[in-house]
């Protein structure tokens, strides 16, 4: 208790901007759904009639699309807009950011690069980021304030870690690099870990998963509150490893270097909640046209919070699912299904069909009999699922089916084998769910 009343104090007082808009997202949870509606579309609206404002990239596209200034402006155009790609934005450059906006808000972050070239964007350091995290852990049950726990790519060293470390005084914040887990690197990781006793671990999915195989080999686990994954799709198996390793719920989060918390579940886990009084998720068709509920197509995201550089009908490179009705937990904001995989996740058939949708479901008939898996297709169009299960040798029957599901899903005889492995490679803390060599046609 102590820790929460001298963080409230803090907040209070260095952070009174991040509090009220703390305030005000926990009001507009509960919401009516026709009051919610029109302030989502206004925010929506007033993001893309700045961008056509301040933005030469986006004054450009629009104009070059046939919208004048009064068309961006009226909310009933809005998904009619372009869509805006990665390669677009990489290609522009500067040209995106608003000349209206000082450049000191602009905070450099880079992408990944998972499916490609690194993006550089900008966040806007006047964004209530803060506050979307601290409402997210609110449906955790846990405080900003409690010890936490994290599995990232990046480390703070020296006198930032110093900084880092006066600033969350008296909290505590353990880290394992993602970068570097050895079994030794674990091992030091567990050993903080019992001497902190932190309430929520954040982690990518991957780097969790490591840790949570090198324990569950000996037996132990390292009881917590809540672990929070992102960074990559979680698989059914890894879910249930976390889960009884860590010995606490486990909670799937969306999030992005260019659009920090997108999505997350909530205590209901009944799809993830879009924070959509900060962010629009559409999900549209080949032709940016919004699909109707539980049609799977690509994620577009607008961000009605960073002026800076506006991301207005953003590609993520991502699919899901919008889901109808409301969630358990009485909130009114939007679900989507969690993420299915990128749009660089993809099978090829010899004929040119794209497969995307359906292959991190191949073990769901049996979802405890692996704790990972990993498609790789070669440039001959064969097929390997490499699969991690949870007891050596004894995911064999599951094996086979999801070779059989994922054949009758590529068909035109393309060769499929499931190969049990010990581990699935991954690169900073991530792995792709899909490696395809193979041409876009034969």
């Amino acid at each position: 208790m102590v820790k929460r009343t001298i963080f409230d104090a803090k907040t209070r007082l260095l952070m009174r901007k991040d509090r009220r808009a703390f305030d005000e997202m926990v009001r507009n949870e509960r919401l009516g759904e026709d009051e919610f509606a029109a302030l989502s579309r206004g925010a929506a609206s007033r993001i893309a009639l700045h961008a056509f404002d301040s933005s030469s990239f986006y004054r450009e596209l629009y104009t070059g699309a046939g919208f004048a200034r009064a068309d961006v402006a009226e909310p009933q155009n809005f998904a009619r807009l372009p869509v805006v790609t990665k390669v677009a934005l990489r290609d522009a450059g500067d040209a995106v950011l608003s000349t209206t906006v000082s450049a000191d808000r602009a905070l450099l972050s880079q992408t990944g690069g998972s499916t490609g070239s690194p993006l550089r964007v900008r966040n806007d350091a006047a964004a209530p980021t803060a506050a979307m995290w601290w409402r997210i852990y609110r449906w955790w049950g846990v405080h900003p304030a409690d010890d936490m726990a994290f599995i990232y790519r990046r480390l703070r060293q020296g006198r930032e870690a110093l900084v880092y470390a006066a600033q969350w005084w008296p909290s505590r914040h353990i880290h394992l690099d993602a970068r570097a887990i050895t079994d030794e690197a674990i091992e030091e990781f567990v050993r903080e870990w019992q001497r902190v006793h932190p309430r929520l671990l954040v982690a990518y999915v991957e780097g969790a998963t490591a840790v949570a195989t090198h324990l569950a080999r000996t037996g132990r686990t390292l009881p917590t509150s809540a672990v929070s994954v992102t960074a990559a799709m979680l698989q059914p198996g890894q879910r249930t490893l976390l889960e009884s390793v860590f010995q606490a719920p486990v909670f799937d989060t969306y999030r992005s270097a260019e659009i920090p918390w997108i999505a997350a579940e909530c205590e209901a886990h009944e799809g993830l909640h879009v924070a959509a009084d900060q962010r629009l998720v559409e999900i549209v068709d080949d032709g940016g046209r919004p699909l109707a509920a539980g049609e799977e197509g690509s994620v577009v995201v607008t961000d009605f919070s960073n002026e800076v550089f506006p991301l207005v009908r953003y590609e993520m490179g991502d699919r899901s699912r919008r889901l109808d009705g409301r969630c358990a937990c009485g909130r009114v904001f939007p679900r989507i299904t969690p993420v299915q995989g990128r749009l660089a996740d993809v099978v090829r058939t010899p004929s040119g069909r794209r497969i995307t949708g359906g292959l991190s479901g191949l073990f769901l008939g049996d979802p405890g009999a692996i704790r990972q898996m990993q498609i790789v297709q070669a440039a001959d169009y064969s097929v390997r699922i490499r699969y991690v299960p949870t007891v050596s040798g004894g995911a064999g029957e599951a094996a086979a089916k999801a070779v059989h599901a994922l054949r009758e899903l590529l068909g035109e005889g393309v060769d499929v084998a499931a190969v049990e492995v010990e581990s699935i490679e991954s690169q900073g803390g991530k792995a792709r769910l899909v490696i395809s060599h193979a041409p876009e046609a034969a």
